[in-house]
Order: C-alpha cells, then sequence, then structure tokens
C-alpha cells in the first residue's frame, strides 16, 4: 500500500513568526513602489479584523436601531393630516428640474445603498442562504454596478446645489423650529419658510456624506496617486461609515413623507394643496401668494387699461402678445 509521509515545511514556522510581529517587516528593493519593500503587511490582519469585529457588526446594528427607531415612533406618532383637509386648490411648490434632481439623487443612492450592501454584508447574510457560488453572480454585479454608477453621484451632488442651494440658507426661524423640533410632539405649526431646519439639516447632512462618498470612492475607483494599504483601509472605513450614515438618513426621510400628509406630492406632480402650504409652509406661502396677487393686479390694470383706450380688437389682441 502506499505510504504518504506528512513533512512539515520548514519555513512554517519562520512566516508565522514573521507575521506575529507588531509591525511591517521592510526590507530593499529595485523596484520603484511604495509597498515594494514591505515583506509581509501584518496591519492587514488588523484590518480584517477591525471589519469584522467592528464595522460590519455595529453597523448593522446602525441601521437596525434606525429602523427599529423609526418604527416605534411609526406606532407613537399619528399620521398629521393636512389641517381643514384638501382643498382641491394648488400651489407649485417644485419646478419640473427640482424634481429630476431630487429623483435622480433617490434612484442613484437606492442602487448605490442596495449593491454596496451586499458587498458589505453579504458575506455573513447572504452565503448562508444560498452559498458561494450563488452569491458570487451577485457580488460581481454588485461590484461593477457599484463601479460603473459611482460617479455620477458627484453630478447628483452638483444638480442638488444648483437648485436647491438658496432655499437652504440659516434662517432666524429655524432656532425656534430647532428647539421645538418643529412641534413634532404638537399639533402646532410653526411659521417657516420654504424649507423649515429639519428639511435644511437633512439637506447639508445629505451633501457632506454624497461629497465624502464621492471623493472617498474616487480615490478607491482610480489611480489618481499611489496609495499605500494603509491609506486604502482608511478611506474604505471612511466610505463604508458615510454610507451607513447617509441610508439612515434616507430611512428617516422615508418616515417624514409617510407621516406628513401631502408632502410627497412636492416631489410628483410639484404642487401642494394650499391648506398643505399654510399649515407647513406659512411664510413662503404668504410669499407666493403675494406675488401671485400683484401679477394678478397688473393684468387687471392692463385690461382696464386696454379697455379704455380706442384701439381696435386686432391691436388689444396685439398688445396682449
Amino acid at each position: 500500500p502506499n505510504t504518504y509521509i506528512d513533512v512539515k515545511n520548514p519555513g512554517t514556522d519562520l512566516w508565522r513568526a514573521v507575521r506575529q510581529r507588531n509591525q511591517n517587516i521592510q526590507g530593499s528593493t529595485q523596484i520603484k513602489s511604495l509597498n515594494a519593500g514591505t515583506l509581509i503587511n501584518t496591519k492587514g490582519y488588523q484590518w480584517r479584523e477591525f471589519r469584522y469585529q467592528w464595522l460590519l457588526p455595529f453597523g448593522g446594528y446602525f441601521l437596525i436601531g434606525v429602523l427599529g427607531l423609526l418604527f416605534l415612533l411609526y406606532l407613537l406618532i399619528r399620521k398629521r393630516r393636512i389641517p381643514g383637509g384638501k382643498t382641491g386648490k394648488t400651489v407649485t411648490r417644485m419646478t419640473t428640474i427640482q424634481r429630476i434632481s431630487h429623483w435622480f439623487l433617490v434612484f442613484l443612492v437606492g442602487f448605490m445603498a442596495l449593491t454596496g450592501l451586499l458587498l458589505l454584508f453579504g458575506r455573513m447574510a447572504i452565503i448562508p442562504l444560498i452559498g458561494t457560488e450563488g452569491f458570487s453572480p451577485i457580488a460581481s454585479a454588485s461590484k461593477e454596478g457599484h463601479n460603473l454608477f459611482g460617479p455620477l453621484l458627484v453630478v447628483a451632488v452638483v444638480m442638488m446645489l444648483a437648485y436647491f442651494f438658496r432655499y437652504n440658507l440659516p434662517a432666524k426661524v429655524d432656532f425656534k423650529w430647532l428647539i421645538t423640533l418643529g412641534g413634532l410632539f404638537s399639533k402646532k405649526h410653526l411659521k417657516v419658510g420654504y424649507f423649515n431646519a429639519g428639511e435644511k439639516l437633512l439637506y447639508w447632512m445629505v451633501i457632506l456624506l454624497a461629497i465624502i462618498l464621492s471623493v472617498t470612492g474616487l480615490i478607491l475607483l482610480f489611480p489618481i496617486y499611489e496609495k499605500t494599504s494603509e491609506q486604502i483601509q482608511l478611506v474604505i472605513i471612511i466610505h463604508a461609515i458615510a454610507a451607513l450614515l447617509l441610508i439612515g438618513l434616507v430611512f428617516a426621510h422615508i418616515w417624514m413623507v409617510i407621516k406628513i400628509q401631502g408632502t410627497i406630492n412636492a416631489m410628483t406632480t410639484g404642487d401642494v394643496d394650499v391648506n398643505w402650504a399654510k399649515a407647513h409652509h406659512s411664510l413662503w406661502y404668504e410669499k407666493v401668494s403675494s406675488e401671485s396677487l400683484s401679477t394678478d393686479d397688473e393684468v387687471k390694470n392692463m385690461d382696464n387699461t386696454l379697455a379704455n383706450h380706442p384701439f381696435s380688437d386686432s391691436d388689444k389682441k396685439g398688445a396682449y402678445e
């Protein structure tokens, strides 16, 4: 019969000892690269332990905690109906380009969040269910899609800044909104402008996190400069934490839209009910109403002037044009 003899690799103990050292083992080489002189990068093991023992568990706890808190608030706080009900009369709140900018960011963040979560938690959550062979094409498609559409986040940020920046600057009424949490636990509606302080905070946090994700994503995706392993690991951590925070904000935003009747219309049709505008953004409604009345007065004055002027009907038509 064949006899197999297990011969121990004589270098096993040596390389095990090298890996167990607390610092990277450096040497000299003719290859010009930041990592070329590193024999074994022991910090890679530290990074892997951090990822599996801290980033993944606490990232999962964070998302579950956010969903749990929002569900609790959903049970405790009743849906805020439009005071006086719908009138059937509407006022334009969002232009077409504003709605396009919003939904472009929404769908892009949704896609990036889905593919990113699959890559981040797939090994822990998906592989036990469908195995490595089943998860492999999902992971590959997620990676390619994430890398392909990721740079578009820069475009989305620019559009959001271009069409919403001036509406999200601080105002005096924002302080009162903040100290009362916007009347969240009361039926009183505060006087606010185009956006309230909560919406402004959400806007700036989304912009900040989107910029962080864009910068870190581009660093990881494109070889802008030569990076060490430690730099890449740090960028991955920042990218993942920013992504988790942004997803949490998205959950909170969805909750607010569900809880406040009539809000979603601003981003679907662009128009909101007059009673909704009076209740939630009264200062803005007063402004657009006064502007509308001024325009109506101008039209009436023009009608009276033309009616008293000895023009023919065709001349009147031309004056309007």
